[in-house]
């Protein structure tokens, strides 16, 4: 009781001590919400607006996508437009407003807008014209027009006050963050895995993340022309077949060569052949990695006898990759930084969770993402068992066995990640090399350690050569040589002179800027390179939307000052791996911003823990308050960019396929539009 009495006394002199400047906070939220976040519902009240209403528009230009009408004759001073749409009109459509003021008796256009069903504000239109307007142009899309859903248009009228809950409460949490930042002494003091507000801290940025990965998973689809995977797979496995039902049509068969996708292009995909599937002895099969159909997929078809959707569960592994970061830089800043102020761990974990851009691969889930984030799962959950077993001795051999069985089955997802195993290699040798000392004295260490790598390792790698070899009679064969793509794999070379051109695109590719939502857009930016490279929808390279890498380049400077052999080791494995993969990847693949996802974590972990060595080694308090502004900017910048990574997705997928969500995001974020 005694006890409990005293917990209250606490908590009351905490609000007393906080009460005043969180109210502060809160009335700035709730200026910025009232006043700054609705301007535009204050746009008539402030000058003299004449208020009209127009049903009967003048035809002016008409063709089958767009119609233009006019209201002429005006001669009155315009704040607003709204246009009037029939209660009918449930998709999100286009319209533009031209104007003719006292500037000009020419028309000019004003950027476009959309209407979005169920939103008020979306069917007004604030405009900043000079003087008296003479005439508008209104521009709808031809079906709008024919339909006669725009009923009227009313000049001036007020847009109406929203008061937008979502957007007050983040604007709250953001206020509140950055107050905890500079007042809260759990976030300013030395981190301890004790320290029980800190874990909240940090179990609460990761909510955060769910809850944004959430949001962005829910608006994602998996087009049908991809649903091999989770069905097409799922039912010829359940069969005990190893290929597809589907297929080849006579006209695929008759094709001289038909891994040449230009022979293929008179051909109908999904009716003719099968995309992205490994054509082999007449027979069609899938390349991808088969574990997460063997874990997931089958035994939900088995039991409800319907498919498990892709997205749930790219979302359900990346709930637990994200878990995985948060407990390997726990571990490692646990054993190498046992002095480092909280505020960089928790930097480091928003850092890592939004550069390792899987709010990104959840942003449109199919079986390409679905291969990546199930491998980068695996092997993640590897290097965890691997870490805990060099954090105690309890269970050592069993954590080993451990990780090494998460780290052979990443390649079940996706061959390429067979060389994040070299990360363990060095930790491998060493406890061999300590093991052979005492060899003579004690034998069961050693035997223990090489049972616990060599049983995950050789039985998986046995089971996966049987597999490659029923289907392509070649136990080192996983399908992509025989893959219906944009390129005959089996004739491709040359692929080690693309590898200068593949690194400029994949690390230093500069993001193509807007100056409107989502304020970046997907690029195929290329170097001059005289041959064949693939490159699609990438947004930026590795180093530019996570600029924390760049430390990677002062690994020389900080091997000599690092005086912890381990540390030196994991930061120089990291970079090693990291490099090695993404050049892998460059003359495997090619360029496409979710190959990055298989070693962006490596780099930006070793560019964190190369800050981490570098801010220790400083010994003036000026230079190290420099470099945690720094740390800071470079947290605040990756989280923006790891958020509209996922809204803006490989092909824009929330906004083609969910454009009321896309445009109500924009327009809370937009607030001026």
């Amino acid at each position: 009781m005694k006890q409990k009495q005293n917990r209250l006394v606490v908590l009351n002199l905490y609000m007393k001590k906080h009460f005043s400047k969180l109210l502060i906070n809160l009335i700035i939220a709730l200026f910025l919400e009232v006043i700054v976040f609705n301007i535009t519902s204050y746009r008539v009240l402030l000058g003299n607006f004449e208020k009209k209403e127009f049903t009967n528009l003048e035809f002016v230009q008409y063709d089958d996508e767009k119609v233009i009408l006019k209201i002429d004759n005006l001669d009155i001073e315009v704040g607003t437009v709204k246009l009037n749409f029939d209660k009918n009109l449930t998709e999100v459509s286009e319209y533009r407003i031209g104007f003719s003021d006292e500037t000009s008796s020419r028309f000019r256009n004003l950027n476009s807008k959309q209407y979005i069903p169920n939103n008020e504000k979306s069917k007004y239109m604030p405009v900043y014209l000079s003087g008296k307007v003479n005439g508008i142009l209104i521009t709808v899309n031809s079906e709008i027009y024919d339909n006669q859903e725009l009923t009227k248009v009313t000049i001036n009228e007020k847009i109406p006050f929203e008061f937008n809950i979502a957007r007050f409460l983040i604007i709250v949490g953001i206020l509140l963050f950055i107050y905890l930042l500079k007042n809260e002494k759990c976030i300013n003091e030395e981190y301890s895995n004790r320290n029980f507000k800190q874990e909240i801290v940090l179990l609460g940025v990761l909510a955060i993340f769910f809850v944004i990965l959430g949001f962005i998973n829910q608006n994602s689809i998996e087009p049908d022309n991809l649903k091999i995977y989770n069905k097409k797979f799922v039912n010829a496995i359940y069969k005990g077949q190893l290929y597809l039902d589907d297929k080849p049509s006579e006209k695929f068969l008759n094709l001289v060569n038909p891994y040449d996708d230009l022979e293929r292009s008179t051909l109908q995909r999904g009716k003719d052949y099968l995309w992205d599937t490994a054509y082999y002895n007449g027979k069609f099969y899938v390349y991808f990695g088969i574990l997460p159909l063997l874990v997931f997929f089958l035994p939900y078809y088995a039991i409800t006898k319907s498919y498990l959707d892709i997205s749930i569960v790219v979302f359900i592994l990346s709930i637990f990759i994200l878990i995985l970061i948060k407990e390997i830089l726990l571990k490692i800043v646990k054993r190498y930084f046992p002095k480092i102020s909280f505020k960089f761990v928790l930097f480091s974990l928003i850092i890592i969770c939004s550069g390792s851009l899987v709010l990104y691969a959840n942003g449109m889930s199919r079986i390409y993402e679905l291969a990546i984030i199930s491998g980068l799962y695996c092997v993640l959950q590897g290097i965890y068992f691997i870490l805990k077993s060099i954090e105690t001795d309890e269970k050592k051999y069993f954590n080993i066995f451990l990780g090494a069985l998460f780290l052979s089955l990443s390649v079940a997802c996706r061959p390429t990640d067979l060389f994040a195993s070299i990360l363990i290699v060095p930790y491998l040798i060493k406890l061999l090399l300590e093991n052979l000392k005492i060899f003579k004295n004690k034998k069961m260490p050693l035997i223990k350690l090489v049972l616990a790598v060599a049983i995950p390792y050789v039985t998986v790698g046995i089971l996966l050569m049987c597999y490659n070899y029923a289907r392509f009679e070649n136990p080192l064969e996983f399908g992509a040589k025989y893959q219906l793509t944009i390129v005959n794999m089996m004739s491709l070379k040359n692929r080690i002179f693309a590898v200068p051109t593949g690194i400029v695109a994949n690390l230093f590719s500069i993001p193509n800027f807007i100056p409107d939502f989502p304020f970046f857009t997907n690029h195929n930016k290329l170097l001059e390179f005289y041959g064949y490279y693939y490159i699609e929808n990438m947004i930026g390279g590795l180093f530019i939307i996570a600029p924390i890498c760049f430390m990677n380049f002062l690994v020389f400077k900080v091997n000599k000052k690092m005086e912890n052999k381990e540390l030196k080791i994991i930061i120089n494995s990291l970079i090693i791996v990291g490099t090695l993969t993404a050049i892998l990847s460059i003359m495997m693949a090619g360029s496409n911003q979710r190959y990055l996802i298989d070693y962006a974590w490596m780099l930006i972990l070793s560019g964190i823990l190369i800050f981490l060595v570098l801010y220790n080694n400083l010994k003036t308090n000026e230079a190290k308050n420099i470099l945690k502004k720094i740390f800071g900017i470079i947290t605040v910048f990756m989280f923006l960019i790891g958020v509209l990574c996922g809204i803006v997705s490989e092909k824009e997928n929330m906004k083609n396929y969910f454009p009321e969500t896309y445009y109500k995001t924009k327009y809370t974020i937009c607030f001026w539009e």
